[in-house]
């Protein structure tokens, strides 16, 4: 693996688990965020379809995808809290 895509984010979302993930790459948390509320939106308006969905932002470390947690060991969710987003 190459160094530069060390640090490479990338949102997951699943409907209706469990079924596979599907994949987003994103630039930033901030972004990752984002993209996380924009599926979660859609997600719902299709609430009659979709009875059940997961979300997530993962960073390539080592060349494994682990979850993203800021310095302060917040994942994405509380993170955006604290940033007022």
């Amino acid at each position: 693996m190459t160094n530069e895509l060390q640090g490479k984010l990338r949102v997951y979302h699943i409907q209706n688990p469990p079924r596979e993930a599907v994949w987003y790459d994103v630039a930033s948390p901030a972004e990752g965020y984002q993209k996380i509320e924009e599926l979660a939106a859609r997600d719902l308006r299709n609430s009659d379809i979709i009875w059940g969905n997961v979300f997530g932002l993962t960073i390539l470390e080592d060349g494994d995808w682990v979850d993203w947690y800021d310095e302060d060991s917040d994942d994405i969710d509380a993170w955006a809290e604290k940033e007022g987003l």
